[in-house]
């Protein structure tokens, strides 16, 4: 009785190593199953060295695969980047690079590789995939150079600044922190490549230009003459409301624009739809000059009415904000 209890009890254990050795291998075929065609190059893809960097990708074609291999090696420089400069962030910049760290990680894109070849390809079922390997040495040296000329072009604007009116030295800065973001996004990958680049120092330099577009943007303010056509002035208000700049209920002020819209409109009627085409002129004045000024035309249709082909016609206008940014449509910057 004990010799068939103990053959019992070994032949549930034999059973249930036999069930897991099973699943095991089940688990292990499917596994090699789903990489069947993958080639070890992408597999276990080649690191990043000192003569190269390296992405792989696959795709239904050669320009795909090839693109995604690009982006590929710009997502391992960016993990580069993330390590080697974790959080260069100043006390008093509230949180400026920190934000601008998060638009690089979201504009990958935007490395530009222009020295790099296909250096692996293999073709499995319907996908290709691909290796591309770009030379070290000439893609430093051309962020390099994209540093130094925009680093050039912010500093002719900064001369610039002390003389400017508050409009034109919002312009100026608004142009500055957008040129900032490509020297940041180079500074970036020379320091997760490993290039000797005083990144901090870049970095409080652009901390201290939004400063002062932030401390700029709160002490100006727009006052709408009173003539201005309400609904125009409604969406211009709207959209510089969205761009947090005041707007004052009384004329008068240090830093005060006065924005002057003149609107005239015209209709006309085309296979039975009502066609209305609105002009459109902004002044703004400070100290009693004109210091800015453009001058746009919308135009907008209806099967209905002329009321609802003028109310197209300021969707359009608002279509135009959206698309070129408020300042430049009443023309602060050009």
């Amino acid at each position: 009785m004990l010799a068939k209890a103990i053959t019992k009890i070994f032949l549930k254990k034999l059973i249930k190593k036999l069930v897991i050795a099973s699943i095991l291998f089940v688990a292990s075929c499917a596994s090699s199953q789903n990489q069947a065609g993958e080639p070890s190059w992408y597999l276990s893809p080649k690191q990043n060295n000192s003569q190269n960097f390296y992405g792989v990708a696959f795709g239904p074609n050669l320009e795909e695969a090839t693109k995604s291999a690009l982006a590929d090696a710009a997502a391992r420089l960016m993990v580069s980047i993330s390590s080697e400069s974790t959080l260069l962030r100043e006390e008093d910049n509230s949180g400026a690079n920190e934000e601008m760290r998060q638009q690089v990680k979201q504009n990958i894109e935007k490395i530009d590789f222009t020295n790099f070849k296909v250096s692996r390809s293999q073709k499995s079922s319907a996908q290709l995939f691909v290796e591309v390997e770009i030379e070290r040495d000439p893609f430093i040296r051309d962020q390099k150079e994209k540093i130094e000329f925009n680093e050039r072009k912010i500093s002719d604007l900064e001369h610039g600044l002390d003389s400017a009116n508050p409009v034109q030295k919002r312009a100026s800065l608004t142009k500055i922190l957008d040129i900032s973001k490509q020297v940041e996004l180079s500074s970036r990958i020379l320091s997760g490549a490993g290039v000797a680049i005083d990144l901090k120092s870049k970095l409080n330099r652009i901390a201290a230009f939004q400063n002062q577009f932030n401390q700029l943007t709160s002490k100006i303010e727009f006052f709408f003459e009173i003539d201005s056509p309400r609904e125009v002035a409604q969406i211009i208000r709207s959209a510089l409301n969205k761009e947090k700049i005041a707007i004052s209920n009384s004329r008068g002020g240090k830093n005060q624009i006065v924005i002057s819209i003149k609107s005239s409109s015209r209709n006309s009627e085309v296979y039975g739809a009502k066609m209305t085409k609105i002009a459109l002129d902004f002044e703004n004045i400070f100290e009693g000059k004109v210091i800015a000024s453009n001058k746009i035309e919308v135009g907008g249709s209806s099967t209905i009415s002329e009321k609802e082909s003028y109310a197209a016609s300021l969707k359009s206008l608002e279509d135009e904000i959206e698309k070129q940014g408020i300042l430049k449509i009443i023309g602060v910057i050009n």
